[in-house]
C-alpha cells in the first residue's frame, strides 16, 4: 500500500528527510504503478489521418521535450498510460519523440517528477565535479555505452 506523505495544495513533492525513507516512498510508488498496471495487449493502430491529428494538436511539436517532430518519427504518446483502464482513444494521444515517450513511459505523476527533481539535482553535483558527481557521470557513460551498443544503429565508432 503506497504511503502518502503529507503534500500540500500546490501538488508539491512530499517533503522526506531521512534516505531510508527517501528509498522506501520510491520502492512503493513503483510497488502501487505495478499493481494497477492493466495487463491487457495494447490494440490499437493509427491511420495516417490519426497521426495528422495527434501531430497538430501541439503544431508538430514533442509535448514533452518540445522538439519538432516528423510525421513520419514520433510516437503517440498515451496521457493516460496504456497501463491504465483508458481506451486508445485519439483524445488520449499526444505527440512525443522516440527518446521522450521511452523515459516518459508508465510512470505515475508523482514518479515523473522525483525522476525530474532527482535529475536536477544529480546534473548540479555533475556539472561541479563532485565525487558523488564524477562517479554518478562515469556510470551513467557506462550505461550509455552498453545501451548504445544494444541498438542496430549503434553511434559507437567501430575500430
Amino acid at each position: 500500500m503506497l504511503k502518502i506523505i503529507s503534500t500540500n495544495a500546490m501538488n508539491e513533492l512530499p517533503f522526506i528527510n531521512s534516505p531510508d525513507e527517501l528509498t522506501n516512498h520510491l520502492i512503493a510508488l513503483k510497488a502501487h504503478r505495478g499493481a494497477n498496471k492493466n495487463k491487457l495487449a495494447r490494440k490499437y493502430s493509427l491511420s495516417k489521418t490519426d497521426k495528422i491529428a495527434i501531430l497538430e494538436k501541439t503544431n508538430y511539436k514533442c509535448h514533452i521535450c518540445g522538439g519538432t517532430v516528423a510525421l513520419n518519427a514520433f510516437e503517440a504518446d498515451h496521457i493516460q498510460a496504456h497501463s491504465s483502464e483508458i481506451n486508445n482513444k485519439l483524445d488520449n494521444f499526444l505527440p512525443a519523440c522516440r527518446l521522450c515517450n521511452n523515459y516518459r513511459w508508465h510512470y505515475d505523476p508523482e514518479e515523473i517528477k522525483w525522476i525530474l527533481k532527482l535529475g536536477i539535482w544529480l546534473r548540479g553535483e555533475i556539472r561541479k565535479s563532485t565525487p558523488l558527481g564524477k562517479a554518478a557521470a562515469e556510470k551513467f557513460v557506462q550505461y550509455e555505452v552498453r545501451r548504445e551498443g544494444r541498438r542496430k544503429d549503434s553511434r559507437i565508432m567501430k575500430k
